[in-house]
């Protein structure tokens, strides 16, 4: 799999990361004797430090045969994994490849936590703040859907906003026994705390943070 970037979006890149306040530490789990896509999400990895002003990205690796105690510590299950760690209070993360319409997400992603920006409206972070047990929301993606950004950006916001949020986006081509357990017939699909609550499509935000809360208030 390609992780060409032309110059032209790498220029575009390099404009956006000028506006990071903070250091953003990306934390990748990898695979190295199974994982089919970990070389090429690390090398996107490196390639957004180098387009980032000098110590505004760390990349720290976790390799899954050294065992690690972070495994367990972040439940990482799939590999690659990547958590974008900052001013964010709950997890944000790429299960599978940040590839194709997802490399804008990861982009937007390291700046908002850079700046501990979380662009939801009044009404829906005081939603979000009641939200007090471990939920997660998986939005399930492929590289070519141009509708799956929207969904992965508001579940990774509501990260952002509440540390007992995991916002997770999944490359469902990368994970397909996943991806058939939760009966992803197309993309974007949002998973919330195992089924609890599914939808389809790039929804509204009200109408996406009311499906999260319709999990939370089913425990």
């Amino acid at each position: 799999m390609s992780v060409n970037v032309d110059e032209n979006v790498q220029r575009q890149v390099r404009e956006i990361f000028q506006h990071m306040e903070k250091t953003v530490t990306i934390k990748l789990f990898i695979d190295k004797e199974k994982c089919l896509t970990c070389h090429e999400t690390k090398a996107i990895l490196e390639m957004l430090k180098e387009l980032a002003p000098k110590d505004k990205i760390e990349i720290i690796e976790f390799i899954k045969e050294d065992n690690p105690p972070e495994i367990e510590e972040y439940g990482v299950k799939y590999y690659p994994s990547t958590f974008i760690e900052g001013e964010a209070k709950g997890k944000v993360l790429f299960t599978g490849i940040p590839s194709g319409y997802e490399f804008g997400t990861i982009v937007e992603g390291i700046l908002d936590i850079s700046n501990g920006k979380i662009s939801l409206k009044k009404e829906n972070l005081e939603k979000i703040a009641k939200i007090d047990r471990p939920m997660n929301i998986k939005v399930f993606v492929t590289p070519t859907c141009p509708y799956c950004p929207v969904a992965v950006r508001v579940a990774h916001k509501i990260a952002m906003a509440n540390p007992n949020v995991v916002g997770e986006m999944v490359e469902a081509t990368e994970f397909s026994a996943l991806s058939q357990k939760f009966n992803v017939m197309g993309v974007p699909k949002t998973v919330i705390d195992d089924g609890k609550v599914t939808f389809e499509g790039g929804v509204p935000e009200d109408m996406f943070i009311s499906k999260v809360m319709e999990a939370f208030n089913k425990n």
